[in-house]
């Protein structure tokens, strides 16, 4: 009644998609999640993110609630952690 269909794929075809499934499983862990890295650039104290600007060579820091963040504005921090 039922006749089972099976799709061939060939060798090539097979190593495309391991290596697409390789790449989906290992990106997530070399990128932070945006959240995370946020919470790697905010900073209890004013001074704090002060010495943060100054390592990443920008000028200036920002309030972000009741955390500081180094840089003018947050346009400027990733263009900052970027270069790093």
């Amino acid at each position: 009644m039922g006749q089972r269909h099976t799709i061939r794929l060939r060798p090539y075809h097979r190593w495309t998609l391991v290596a697409a499934f390789a790449a989906a499983a290992i990106s997530p862990l070399l990128t932070a999640p945006p959240a995370e890295a946020h919470m790697k650039g905010m900073f209890k104290t004013k001074q704090e993110a002060e010495k943060r600007a100054a390592e990443l060579k920008c000028k200036g820091v920002f309030a972000m609630g009741s955390l500081w963040m180094p840089c003018a504005n947050e346009q400027m921090l990733h263009k900052a952690l970027q270069n790093e």
